[in-house]
C-alpha cells in the first residue's frame, strides 16, 4: 500500500496540520506501507525534515486569489459573491493542476490511498477532476476528511451553502465518484453533510490523541491548580474573553491558589480583539504566555501541566465543527470548560469531567471555572473514566482500520 498524504494546511506548527499527519504517517510506517507527505510550498525545514514532507502545493488552503478590482464598484453583497465564485474557480484549477503531477505514480497496479486530512468546497471539484484523470486500471482511491461545518455563521449563513451544493453535487454526478470516499470526524458533521449528497460522511476517529500513559511526568514545587488555554489566539475560539474571566476568577478566588497557562500565537493579526486579549494579558499576574506556535514536545510538555483547559469557542463554527485541542485533552483525562451548544458540550454532558459555559460570556466562563476548581477532584476523576473511553474510538490503531474498512482495491 502507498498512502499519499495530501496536506495542502501543512506548513508550520500552526494549528493541527502538523500533528494529524504525523500520527497517521507514523502508523501507516508500523505498518509497513509506504508513505509520501505532500505539503504547502510554504512549508518549513523543519516540517519537512520531521514528516519527510515535500513542498507540493502551489497555493495553500487559505490562499486568497485577487479578482479584478473594477468588481468593488459593484454594491457590496454582490461583489463578495463574485469574488467567493472567483475564489472557488481558482482553487478548484490550481488543485487540479497540482494533483496531476502524481498522475504517473497512481496510474499502476499498485495500491494507492491519497488522503485529504483536510477540504473545503473549495477544493471538491479539484480533487475530482483528478480521479476523473485516472486511467481506469488505476488502482488508486481518495479519502477527503471534512472537519469543517458549512455554516460558520451559524444565524447568517445560507443553508445549504450553495458552493457545498455546487461542488458536492458534481461529485455525486462524476464517473469517478466511486474512487472518492468521504469521511468526517463527528456525527454531528457527518449528519450535517447528508443535506447535500446520498454518499456518506463515515465517521472517522480522531487520530492525534495522546494517551495518558504517554503523558510527560511533570512534577511542580506549588500545589495551585493550573488552568490554560491552548491553540491559536482566534476571536472564533473565544480568546478574547479570557482577560476579564480570568479577573473574575481572582475576584472569587484570589491569585494564591491559581496560575495561569496561556498559548497566544496569533495568526491572524487583523482580529484586533485578540490582539487586544494578548496584550492585557502581559499586564496580568500569575499568567505565563507562549505566544509562539510549539512543537509537539514542548506542546505535550504543557498539556501535561494544565489541569483545567478553557474552551469558550464561538458557536458559529463550532456548533457542529470539531476541535484537535478538545480531542488531546480529552484523551489525557483532563478537566475542561467547553461552550453550551458546541459539538464538545455533547460529549462532556453524555460523559461528564467538566463544565459548560454560555457562548461569548466572559462572566460565564469565569463562573465556569470557578465551579471546575471547586468540583476539581470530583471532575478529574470524572475526566479520567472519559478519557479511557474516549481513547477506545480516537486513537491511530482504529483511524486506519476504520479509513480502509469500506475502500476495495484491486485484488
Amino acid at each position: 500500500m502507498h498512502l499519499i498524504i495530501a496536506d495542502h494546511t501543512l506548513k508550520d506548527y500552526q494549528g493541527h496540520s502538523f500533528e494529524y499527519c504525523k500520527s497517521v504517517r507514523e502508523i501507516a510506517t508500523a505498518k509497513g506501507w509506504k508513505v509520501t507527505t505532500l505539503g504547502t510550498s510554504q512549508i518549513s525545514a523543519q516540517i519537512q525534515k520531521e514528516l519527510n514532507a515535500i513542498a507540493f502545493f502551489k497555493h495553500d488552503f487559505f490562499h486568497h486569489y485577487p479578482i479584478n478590482p473594477l468588481v468593488n464598484l459593484f454594491p457590496s453583497r454582490i461583489a463578495k459573491a463574485l469574488q467567493s465564485r472567483w475564489n472557488y474557480r481558482q482553487h478548484s484549477n490550481s488543485l487540479f493542476t497540482d494533483l496531476c503531477k502524481i498522475l504517473p505514480e497512481c496510474n499502476n497496479s499498485e495500491p494507492v490511498l491519497i488522503l485529504f486530512p483536510t477540504f473545503s468546497f473549495n477544493d471538491i471539484i479539484g480533487i475530482t477532476r483528478f480521479a476523473e484523470k485516472l486511467a481506469p486500471s488505476s488502482n488508486t482511491q481518495i479519502a477527503m476528511v471534512q472537519h469543517f461545518t458549512s455554516k460558520p455563521n451559524l444565524d447568517k449563513d445560507h443553508f445549504p451553502h450553495r458552493l457545498y451544493n455546487h461542488s458536492l453535487n458534481y461529485l455525486s454526478q462524476s464517473p469517478a465518484k466511486n474512487r472518492i470516499n468521504l469521511f468526517a470526524d463527528s456525527q454531528d458533521l457527518a449528519d450535517e453533510y447528508k443535506f447535500y449528497i446520498d454518499k456518506p460522511f463515515k465517521v472517522l476517529p480522531i487520530p492525534h490523541t495522546q494517551y495518558p500513559s504517554e503523558q510527560p511526568s511533570i512534577k511542580t514545587p506549588s500545589k495551585k491548580l493550573v488552568i490554560g488555554y491552548l491553540g491559536d489566539a482566534r476571536t472564533n475560539k473565544g480568546f478574547h474573553l479570557i482577560p476579564e474571566a480570568i479577573n473574575h476568577v481572582t475576584t472569587v478566588l484570589g491569585n494564591d491558589s491559581i496560575h495561569w497557562e496561556i498559548q497566544a500565537n496569533i495568526r491572524n493579526h487583523q482580529e484586533w480583539q485578540a490582539v487586544q486579549a494578548v496584550n492585557l494579558l502581559k499586564t496580568m499576574p500569575n499568567i505565563k504566555l507562549h505566544e509562539a506556535a510549539m512543537g509537539t514536545d514542548d506542546y505535550h510538555k504543557l498539556m501535561a501541566k494544565i489541569d483545567i483547559f478553557m474552551l469558550p469557542y464561538t458557536l458559529e463554527n463550532y456548533h457542529s465543527q470539531t476541535s484537535g485541542v478538545f480531542s488531546e485533552t480529552r484523551g489525557l483525562g483532563k478537566v475542561s470548560v467547553v461552550t453550551k451548544g458546541t459539538w464538545m458540550a455533547g460529549e462532556i454532558k453524555n460523559n461528564g469531567g467538566g463544565m459548560l459555559c454560555n457562548p461569548e460570556d466572559s462572566k460565564s466562563l469565569a463562573d465556569a471555572i470557578v465551579e471546575c476548581i471547586e468540583a476539581y477532584p470530583q471532575l478529574s476523576a470524572e475526566a479520567g473514566l472519559a478519557g479511557k473511553k474516549w481513547c477506545e474510538f480516537h486513537n491511530c490503531e482504529n483511524y486506519i482500520a476504520e479509513l480502509i474498512k469500506d475502500i476495495s482495491f484491486n485484488a
